[in-house]
Protein backbone atom coordinates (compact mmCIF):
# COMPACT_ATOMS: atom_id res chain seq x y z
CA UNK A 1 0.00 0.00 0.00
CA UNK A 2 1.37 3.07 -0.98
CA UNK A 3 2.05 6.11 1.76
CA UNK A 4 -0.15 8.83 1.20
CA UNK A 5 2.26 12.12 1.50
CA UNK A 6 1.51 15.20 3.71
CA UNK A 7 0.02 18.26 2.61
CA UNK A 8 2.26 20.78 2.41
CA UNK A 9 1.01 23.08 4.78
CA UNK A 10 2.25 27.55 5.03
CA UNK A 11 1.43 29.38 8.21
CA UNK A 12 1.63 33.24 7.02
CA UNK A 13 2.75 35.23 10.84
CA UNK A 14 2.29 38.63 10.95
CA UNK A 15 4.51 40.26 13.09
CA UNK A 16 3.17 41.50 16.40
CA UNK A 17 2.96 45.11 17.45
CA UNK A 18 5.72 47.51 17.26
CA UNK A 19 7.19 49.88 19.80
CA UNK A 20 7.42 53.19 17.52
CA UNK A 21 4.84 55.79 16.97
CA UNK A 22 1.88 54.92 15.05
CA UNK A 23 3.95 55.59 11.26
CA UNK A 24 3.79 53.74 8.03
CA UNK A 25 6.80 50.72 8.89
CA UNK A 26 8.28 49.14 5.95
CA UNK A 27 11.98 48.95 5.65
CA UNK A 28 12.16 51.32 9.17
CA UNK A 29 13.81 48.57 11.53
CA UNK A 30 11.54 48.98 14.17
CA UNK A 31 11.29 46.29 17.07
CA UNK A 32 8.94 45.04 18.66
CA UNK A 33 6.74 45.74 21.56
CA UNK A 34 7.12 43.89 25.14
CA UNK A 35 2.93 42.95 24.31
CA UNK A 36 3.61 42.48 20.51
CA UNK A 37 6.90 39.46 20.91
CA UNK A 38 4.12 38.04 23.72
CA UNK A 39 1.75 37.60 21.22
CA UNK A 40 3.41 36.14 18.28
CA UNK A 41 4.67 33.33 20.99
CA UNK A 42 1.20 32.78 22.02
CA UNK A 43 0.36 32.43 18.25
CA UNK A 44 2.84 30.24 17.28
CA UNK A 45 3.04 27.71 20.37
CA UNK A 46 -0.27 27.05 20.16
CA UNK A 47 -0.36 26.33 16.56
CA UNK A 48 3.26 24.10 16.96
CA UNK A 49 1.30 21.77 18.79
CA UNK A 50 -1.32 20.80 16.55
CA UNK A 51 0.79 20.60 13.69
CA UNK A 52 4.35 20.65 14.50
CA UNK A 53 6.82 23.59 12.50
CA UNK A 54 9.26 21.79 10.13
CA UNK A 55 10.82 24.72 8.34
CA UNK A 56 11.37 28.81 9.43
CA UNK A 57 11.61 31.29 7.10
CA UNK A 58 11.53 35.19 8.43
CA UNK A 59 11.44 38.50 6.68
CA UNK A 60 15.25 39.82 8.02
CA UNK A 61 13.22 42.89 9.57
CA UNK A 62 14.04 42.70 13.03
CA UNK A 63 10.33 43.23 14.33
CA UNK A 64 10.19 39.36 12.54
CA UNK A 65 13.44 38.59 12.65
CA UNK A 66 13.86 38.72 16.17
CA UNK A 67 11.32 36.59 17.37
CA UNK A 68 11.91 33.95 14.21
CA UNK A 69 15.56 33.98 15.38
CA UNK A 70 14.39 33.19 18.86
CA UNK A 71 12.14 30.55 17.89
CA UNK A 72 14.21 28.78 15.64
CA UNK A 73 16.86 28.56 18.43
CA UNK A 74 14.57 27.60 20.92
CA UNK A 75 13.55 24.08 18.95
CA UNK A 76 16.80 23.87 17.38
CA UNK A 77 15.50 24.67 13.92
CA UNK A 78 17.09 26.22 10.63
CA UNK A 79 15.75 29.29 9.94
CA UNK A 80 16.05 31.55 6.16
CA UNK A 81 16.01 35.12 6.24
CA UNK A 82 14.76 36.25 2.95
CA UNK A 83 14.72 40.15 2.06
CA UNK A 84 12.16 39.23 -0.53
CA UNK A 85 9.26 38.48 2.79
CA UNK A 86 10.43 42.20 3.53
CA UNK A 87 7.57 44.76 3.63
CA UNK A 88 7.57 47.39 0.73
CA UNK A 89 9.84 50.37 1.40
CA UNK A 90 7.82 53.55 1.41
CA UNK A 91 10.50 55.92 1.02
CA UNK A 92 10.69 59.40 2.69
CA UNK A 93 7.92 58.57 4.59
CA UNK A 94 8.78 55.19 5.98
CA UNK A 95 9.27 55.38 9.30
CA UNK A 96 7.87 58.65 10.24
CA UNK A 97 5.03 59.29 12.54
CA UNK A 98 2.12 60.64 10.90
CA UNK A 99 1.96 63.49 13.05
CA UNK A 100 5.09 64.82 11.65
CA UNK A 101 3.97 63.98 8.26
CA UNK A 102 0.52 66.74 8.06
CA UNK A 103 2.23 68.63 5.04
CA UNK A 104 2.25 65.68 2.91
CA UNK A 105 -0.79 64.46 3.85
CA UNK A 106 -2.41 64.82 0.33
CA UNK A 107 0.67 62.64 -0.86
CA UNK A 108 -0.21 59.71 1.74
CA UNK A 109 -3.75 60.08 1.02
CA UNK A 110 -3.50 59.78 -3.08
CA UNK A 111 -0.95 56.39 -1.89
CA UNK A 112 -3.69 55.30 -0.26
CA UNK A 113 -6.29 55.14 -2.20
CA UNK A 114 -4.37 54.22 -5.42
CA UNK A 115 -0.88 52.36 -4.42
CA UNK A 116 -0.55 51.23 -7.66
CA UNK A 117 -0.17 54.84 -9.28
CA UNK A 118 0.78 56.98 -6.59
CA UNK A 119 4.14 55.71 -4.91
CA UNK A 120 5.49 57.67 -1.89
CA UNK A 121 8.72 59.63 -2.88
CA UNK A 122 11.65 57.46 -3.36
CA UNK A 123 9.45 54.53 -2.75
CA UNK A 124 9.44 50.94 -3.79
CA UNK A 125 6.59 50.73 -6.33
CA UNK A 126 3.61 48.02 -5.91
CA UNK A 127 4.65 46.90 -8.93
CA UNK A 128 7.70 46.09 -7.64
CA UNK A 129 6.96 44.44 -4.53
CA UNK A 130 4.51 42.27 -5.66
CA UNK A 131 6.79 40.85 -8.10
CA UNK A 132 9.32 40.31 -5.39
CA UNK A 133 7.27 38.36 -2.90
CA UNK A 134 5.43 36.11 -5.74
CA UNK A 135 9.01 35.23 -6.60
CA UNK A 136 9.58 34.15 -3.41
CA UNK A 137 6.19 32.55 -2.80
CA UNK A 138 6.58 30.62 -6.34
CA UNK A 139 9.56 29.24 -5.15
CA UNK A 140 8.17 28.06 -1.58
CA UNK A 141 5.93 25.82 -3.50
CA UNK A 142 8.19 23.93 -5.50
CA UNK A 143 9.33 22.63 -2.19
CA UNK A 144 6.10 20.47 -1.77
CA UNK A 145 7.08 17.44 0.23
CA UNK A 146 4.54 17.70 3.21
CA UNK A 147 6.00 20.20 5.53
CA UNK A 148 4.74 23.04 7.46
CA UNK A 149 6.38 26.28 6.98
CA UNK A 150 5.96 28.91 9.35
CA UNK A 151 6.49 32.33 7.14
CA UNK A 152 6.87 35.48 9.73
CA UNK A 153 6.53 38.59 7.82
CA UNK A 154 4.48 41.68 7.41
CA UNK A 155 1.12 42.63 6.34
CA UNK A 156 1.51 43.56 2.90
CA UNK A 157 3.51 40.49 2.16
CA UNK A 158 0.69 38.29 3.46
CA UNK A 159 -1.75 40.37 1.18
CA UNK A 160 0.45 39.27 -1.40
CA UNK A 161 0.52 36.02 -1.34
CA UNK A 162 -3.51 35.78 -0.62
CA UNK A 163 -4.03 37.72 -3.57
CA UNK A 164 -1.89 35.32 -5.87
CA UNK A 165 -3.52 32.19 -4.85
CA UNK A 166 -6.90 33.93 -5.27
CA UNK A 167 -6.36 35.43 -8.63
CA UNK A 168 -7.07 39.07 -7.06
CA UNK A 169 -6.34 42.24 -8.98
CA UNK A 170 -3.74 43.09 -6.02
CA UNK A 171 -3.68 46.59 -7.82
CA UNK A 172 -6.59 47.58 -5.88
CA UNK A 173 -6.41 49.67 -3.21
CA UNK A 174 -9.50 47.84 -1.94
CA UNK A 175 -7.58 44.77 -1.13
CA UNK A 176 -5.17 46.69 0.87
CA UNK A 177 -7.54 49.12 2.62
CA UNK A 178 -10.20 45.92 3.39
CA UNK A 179 -8.77 43.47 4.38
CA UNK A 180 -7.72 43.44 7.76
CA UNK A 181 -4.77 41.44 8.80
CA UNK A 182 -4.01 42.03 12.77
CA UNK A 183 -0.70 41.84 13.93
CA UNK A 184 0.40 38.46 15.50
CA UNK A 185 -2.21 36.84 13.32
CA UNK A 186 -2.18 33.92 11.46
CA UNK A 187 -3.30 32.82 7.78
CA UNK A 188 -2.81 29.52 6.50
CA UNK A 189 -2.32 27.69 3.15
CA UNK A 190 -2.38 24.15 1.97
CA UNK A 191 -1.24 22.09 -0.94
CA UNK A 192 -2.08 18.49 -1.47
CA UNK A 193 0.95 16.35 -2.67
CA UNK A 194 -0.14 15.67 -6.53
CA UNK A 195 1.81 17.82 -9.12
CA UNK A 196 -1.66 19.65 -10.39
CA UNK A 197 -2.49 20.50 -6.60
CA UNK A 198 -3.99 24.25 -5.95
CA UNK A 199 -3.19 26.31 -3.03
CA UNK A 200 -6.44 26.22 -0.51
CA UNK A 201 -6.17 29.41 1.94
CA UNK A 202 -7.54 27.58 5.44
CA UNK A 203 -8.17 30.43 7.33
CA UNK A 204 -6.82 34.48 6.76
CA UNK A 205 -5.80 36.79 9.97
CA UNK A 206 -6.87 34.09 12.79
CA UNK A 207 -5.73 34.46 16.32
CA UNK A 208 -5.44 31.88 19.32
CA UNK A 209 -7.70 32.75 22.52
CA UNK A 210 -6.06 34.76 24.53
CA UNK A 211 -4.43 37.36 22.26
CA UNK A 212 -4.26 40.88 22.95
CA UNK A 213 -5.82 42.53 19.72
CA UNK A 214 -4.04 45.28 18.20
CA UNK A 215 -3.61 47.41 15.31
CA UNK A 216 -3.82 46.35 12.25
Amino acid sequence: MTQQIKPSRFTLLRHGSVSGRPALYGQTNVGLSEQGLKDMYLAVETLDKADPIDKIVSSPLLRCAMFAEAYAEEKNQDIILDPRLSEMDFGRFDGIPYDRLRRHWDKLEAFWANPYKNTPPEGEKLKQFGIRVKSMWQELQQDNEGQHYLLVCHGGVIRIILACILDIDWKNANWFSKLKVDYASISQVEIASHKSASPIIKCIGAKPAGLITSES
